[in-house]
């Protein structure tokens, strides 16, 4: 059943109602816009199309000013249109969970897509989990014109009594494929209207600490990779995440080893993001190993952050070829972070010990040994996999390590011929 709504509303200011009464069960699904006309239509769709059908679609127009209007009233009564003078992303969220009557808010940005299935995933999660406050999937990418990629994001870390850990170091959750419960959202005080970016870690940091998190690794979501997207403008992206860290753990007064273990992990999260991006988006090595000595500094625990290390070893490749063979020159890649590594503990204020070394450069060969195996370069797998036993022999205990490195022994031509044999079978199951 979705609930119809009358087309167009005008808001000039923040407006809508939250004494309501919710309808149980009711999933209000949030659509923020600002000139995404050539993507809404299909967003609109890709709900209508969901097998759960108890929805309600709300499409907040951020002041747009190209046809946004026009290709949202295709739908007619089956969505709710609201407009209002723009606020930014955060203030369209908020307008839209305001109006909203679902015991349920969905989140779906106007460039993205759902799968059919999502809404009764997260429906079935939120049954299965009731303790819960937010319901999450995985997310595949797509490119600009909507074609699928290898990459997928929005993973659910394992253990989610320590999810709150996790999403201080990183911001793994994608908007688009979260389900939140209604009530919950009012409670923290919705989105920070003050943010233009990164509102939403800053929200799941308020949400983290006290209610609980559910997801699933199926990739439900497609996620648009394009430059038009808010994380495309880095320096705003930069500046936001320093006030969220700020906002929610304190300012960096530079006192790091007085500080608490979580804002040690926080701040040490945020010269992670800087570093990533030094080194993605700019292939800039040099700035990211003051980020990493920094991160370094501030959380040591980083030095075993394999997830880091290997994003690191894929360079800078392109964001719609990330994690694939395309444009990666591993060796290169190799050498720069191998030195990225040595120059930060060269630069610590203070003795960086053998053994975290060890640990550290075992990880650093791990993670390349990894990705190299992952993109066909198995030779360079060997090498690097060998190395990063003779820093930490523990790691055979993995076994990412025993699978990659017996079948790196094979050589490259084996390596080939199960490469094509399995792709041969994925193509008859399909």
């Amino acid at each position: 059943m979705v609930i119809a709504q009358s087309f167009v509303t005008t808001l000039h200011t923040n407006g809508g109602t939250t004494g309501r009464a919710l309808i149980p069960g009711l999933v209000s699904v949030i659509i923020p816009n600002f000139n995404n006309a050539r993507y809404l239509a299909d967003a609109i769709q890709s709900v209508l199309d969901q097998t759960y059908r108890f929805f309600e679609v709300i499409v907040v127009d951020d002041g747009s000013t190209d046809d946004s209007r026009a290709i949202a009233s295709r739908f007619g009564r089956q969505i709710r249109y609201i407009w209002q003078e723009n606020q930014g992303l955060a203030g369209a969220r908020n307008t839209g969970i305001r109006a909203a009557r679902g015991e349920f808010i969905g989140l779906l940005d106007a460039d993205d897509q759902w799968a059919p299935a999502y809404l009764q995933t997260m429906m079935t999660l939120s049954r299965q989990y009731p303790d819960a406050a937010v319901y999450f999937s995985g997310a595949r990418c797509m490119n600009a014109a909507g074609d699928d990629l290898e990459r997928t994001l929005g993973v659910p870390v394992n253990g989610y009594e320590r999810i709150y850990e996790a999403i201080v170091r990183a911001n793994f959750l994608i908007p688009s494929t979260i389900l939140l419960r209604h009530t919950v959202a009012l409670e923290v005080g919705l989105f920070d209207t003050s943010l233009r970016s990164c509102e939403d870690w800053d929200l799941w940091l308020r949400m983290a600490p006290n209610y609980h998190f559910r997801g699933v690794p199926t990739p439900l979501v497609r996620y648009r990779l394009h430059n038009a997207s808010l994380t495309a403008n880095l320096e705003g992206m930069f500046t936001a995440i320093e006030s969220v860290m700020r906002k929610n753990f304190g300012d960096d007064d530079g006192q790091w080893s007085k500080w608490s273990p979580l804002k040690r992990r926080a701040y040490g999260g945020l010269y992670r993001f800087f570093l990533l991006n030094h080194v993605q988006r700019r292939n800039d090595w040099i700035s990211g190993a003051e980020c990493f000595r920094r991160a370094l500094a501030i959380d040591p625990t980083l030095a075993t952050d394999l997830d880091l290390f290997y994003e690191l070893a894929f360079g800078a490749q392109p964001v719609e070829l990330r994690q694939t063979a395309y444009g990666v020159d591993i060796e290169r890649n190799a050498i720069a972070l191998c030195e990225m590594v040595a120059t930060a503990v060269q630069e610590l204020a203070v003795e960086f010990p053998k053994h975290m070394h060890d640990q550290m450069c075992g990880t650093v060969h791990f993670a390349i040994g990894l990705v190299a195996y992952n993109i066909g370069k198995v030779d360079a797998s060997r090498r690097h996999l060998c190395k990063a036993l003779r820093y930490r022999p523990n790691l055979w205990s993995d076994p990412r390590m025993r699978r990659d490195l017996l079948r790196s022994l094979m050589g490259t031509e084996m390596h080939n011929r199960l490469r094509d044999l399995k792709t041969g079978m994925d193509r008859l199951i399909d």
